[in-house]
């Protein structure tokens, strides 16, 4: 893999149904195997309640964010995401509904990116806590393109109340 063709990208990994930690590091080693990518830096794993958009109960969060560096063109990536995703039981019944895994590209190189599938950086990655702190953590300095630095962000979402699990060592 010629290192020109690299493109330095964030994957959000979430679960709360079936095992989430086993989910969490079953994807991560998912990840690690893609063609033509290197899992470079591994969050620590957080908890974090649901969001919802109804009052249906579910399970806490455990939530990461990996560091790759890839040669996957952004919609490809996002097939190789999803697929995983339906290998381990992801079911899209509803927005914001419990799921066995949910991997997110927060953030594609310095790349913008909208399409009918894919936004980059993520529509909601300055709301989200269960992100901003994983993104923090493994890299602090990290600009996301049109938004202030990470954090400012983290301060708008004190709200969001997060806990640290464990390292990531799956």
């Amino acid at each position: 893999m010629s290192s020109t063709a690299l493109v330095r990208c964030f994957i959000g990994l979430g679960s709360n149904l079936n095992q989430p930690l086993q989910q969490l590091n079953l994807a991560k080693q998912k990840i690690a195997e893609l063609p033509q990518t290197n899992v470079l830096h591994c969050s620590s794993i957080y908890q974090s309640k649901a969001l919802t958009l109804d009052d249906e109960p579910q399970n806490d969060y455990l939530n990461a964010v990996l560091e790759i560096k890839t040669a996957l063109p952004a919609e490809q990536l996002l097939d190789a995401l999803q697929q995983l995703e339906n290998q381990q039981g992801r079911v899209r019944e509803k927005r914001w509904g419990a799921r066995t895994l949910d991997l997110d590209i927060l953030l594609y190189g310095d790349h913008k990116i909208d399409t009918p599938r894919l936004s980059v950086p993520h529509i909601e990655i300055e709301n989200r806590n269960f992100v901003l702190l994983p993104l923090f953590q493994i890299s602090p300095d990290l600009n996301i393109p049109g938004k202030p630095g990470l954090e400012k962000l983290i301060e708008k979402n004190t709200d969001q109340v997060l806990e640290k699990v464990k390292e990531f060592n799956g």
